[in-house]
């Protein structure tokens, strides 16, 4: 049973044509400008339909076009009262798409802003699909220390599946930037979180395969640096499941490997673990930890040698080295929990270069 109350999977009679569509999911996600704005004109009759309407595009983002039309509250976007350089009211109404043809920004039944997804295309898709659907149906849906963002709606167009989740803000690869006034303190317990998601996604025997820190999405930015204006942590949250892989509870340990790696190496825009250029058959959720560990050993230096080192730990070039996510979750606990906050109140250190992609206001 699903969870989420549009349930019902409607394939549309509209006018729009399949044949005007891209045959393959690489197809779509290559979509750049114009063939961006033809594909997505040619769904918005169908999206209609069905309560969706499409924000409105620019250069490299999408905008709502009446930046005082506030959607309602859905416990997922949420605005900091900050009286300086509060980035939530510039950021709420944008939506950044240069690289995800596969995304549109929507506001939904007119009263929440959600993110249109294409998940399956010409027979592709299916485990991506299969994965979502199962973490967010009850009982998996509501459980605190299951961190995936819920299906509201799902739409079938003949073989197109696009399903409809939250939109939130900031992702977390943004919020690590030390331009962005968040503390030590806030980045850890975002990570603690990001090591939580991971844990129950291995418990569950799914390894994600694509776990960086701009696939971690976060409900608000503390910036405890300029003020404290919540006692309350944001919540993150794990997305992009297109790589993801399952297994069944009844495989052994052994079985839980992969052939290859699902995105050609050449292609790949991502730091590549050493186990796949071996091309032998790896292990998909020590993977997911060195994918982790690599992302914070670059991005977040904390000045602590424990959790630093549990950074270099998680990219260990032999992937029996590296901590599970479980083991990575209790060390930076323990950590948390014996380290007074005071001392982690601090800006978070510069990294030694400044990645091109960091994404500014």
């Amino acid at each position: 049973m699903s969870s989420y109350s549009n349930s019902e999977c409607s394939t549309s009679s509209t006018a729009t044509a399949r044949d005007e569509l891209p045959t393959s999911l690489d197809k779509w996600r290559a979509l750049r400008g114009a063939p961006y704005v033809t594909v997505w004109d040619e769904l918005r009759a169908l999206l209609e339909q069905h309560g969706f309407r499409l924000w409105k595009i620019g250069i490299g983002r999408q905008l709502w076009e009446d930046g005082n039309d506030f959607p309602q509250c859905d416990n997922f976007l949420f605005l900091t009262p900050h009286k300086h350089e509060n980035i939530s009211l510039v950021r709420w109404k944008r939506f950044t798409t240069a690289m995800v043809g596969l995304r549109h920004a929507a506001r939904m039944n007119g009263v929440r802003d959600v993110v249109l997804r294409v998940i399956t295309c010409s027979g592709e898709g299916h485990t991506h699909l299969r994965v979502l659907k199962r973490l967010s149906s009850p009982p998996d849906i509501l459980l605190s220390n299951n961190h995936i963002l819920p299906i509201l709606y799902e739409i079938a167009f003949e073989d197109i599946v696009i399903l409809a989740v939250p939109k939130l803000i900031f992702c977390v690869f943004d919020v690590v930037n030390p331009d962005r006034h968040n503390s030590v303190e806030d980045m850890l317990y975002m990570v603690l979180q990001i090591f939580e998601a991971a844990a129950y996604l291995h418990q569950n025997f799914i390894g994600h395969q694509d776990l960086f820190l701009s696939n971690f999405m976060v409900e608000w930015m503390p910036q405890s640096m300029i003020e404290r204006t919540s006692t309350t942590r944001p919540r993150v949250y794990v997305i992009d499941f297109e790589t993801a892989v399952e297994f069944s509870e009844d495989s052994l340990e052994s079985e839980r490997l992969c052939p290859t790696f699902p995105v050609p190496l050449d292609v790949y825009r991502r730091p590549v673990a050493p186990e796949l250029q071996t091309m032998q058959p790896y292990c998909p959720f020590r993977l997911d930890m060195w994918q982790l560990g690599a992302d914070l050993h670059a991005n977040l230096k904390v000045g602590a040698d424990e959790i630093d080192q549990l950074w270099l730990e998680l990219g260990a070039p032999i992937p029996q080295d590296r901590p599970t996510a479980d083991d990575a979750l209790k060390v930076l606990d323990a950590y948390l929990r014996r380290t007074p906050s005071l001392e982690l109140h601090r800006k978070i250190p510069i990294p030694s270069y400044y990645p091109d992609d960091w994404e500014y206001n």
